[in-house]
């Protein structure tokens, strides 16, 4: 699966990715819980740091036109810590940059330290495809845990399950796109279901647009 997105010494070549991501959360009824529309800047060669910005923020980075400001904000990252700053507040938000690093360097952060993998055999979803099943737990009780369903021929990772108690979250990769080498998921879909992966409704909807990656070796970013 590495190899097929893009191989590992080329990721662990790469010094920065940047790219938009829109978000939409559903509410059991089909309304929407909250919207975003964000660019992220990872920069992850050696010691990782960057940012998050909402849309808003860079079209109005005072804060003063007719926007909604707890919708504006820029996420930090730096020395292992994120902070999320608008025009009121500063909270913690380690765990939102650390998810958008987590997400979109898949399959390669499997390899993490401490990371434990189990192969769980043969599955068929319920599209028909037929995928090779590997669970990863990361160690703590209070972790998630993740099953990821790779495709037994072209080994992308078609879906995920994730155990967030008491929840389960099946996510469907739908879309991908090749850029600067690599192979990105671009669209996907989170449903809240059960243990068995039995749809209750859609939790969630995802837009990838890869902007940019930079390589130690390049000059500049491949576009």
């Amino acid at each position: 699966s590495i190899d097929a997105y893009g191989g590992l010494d080329r990721w662990k070549n790469i010094e920065s990715i940047r790219f938009r991501k829109q978000t939409s959360l559903l509410l059991e009824d089909g309304s929407i819980e909250r919207e975003s529309d964000e660019i992220h800047i990872l920069n992850q060669k050696d010691t990782l740091h960057g940012y998050i910005t909402s849309i808003d923020s860079i079209l109005y980075p005072d804060l003063q036109k007719e926007v909604d400001p707890t919708q504006s904000y820029i996420i930090k990252f730096a020395d292992g810590v994120g902070k999320k700053i608008n025009k009121d507040t500063i909270v913690d938000a380690t765990n939102s940059f650390l998810s958008s690093h987590f997400v979109v360097n898949q399959p390669f952060k499997l390899l993490d330290p401490g990371v434990q993998l189990s192969y769980e055999g043969i599955d068929t979803l319920s599209t028909g495809e037929i995928v090779d099943v590997v669970k990863a737990y990361y160690g703590n009780p209070e972790d998630d845990l993740w099953w990821f369903y790779f495709d037994k021929d072209t080994h992308h990772i078609v879906a995920n399950l994730i155990y967030h108690a008491p929840t389960y979250a099946y996510v469907v990769n739908e879309e991908t796109m090749e850029q600067g080498g690599f192979l990105w998921n671009t669209k996907r879909t989170t449903y809240r279901t059960d243990s068995l992966r039995n749809i209750q409704f859609v939790r969630a909807k995802f837009i990838y647009e890869m902007l940019g990656i930079k390589q130690k070796t390049e000059k500049k970013t491949v576009q």
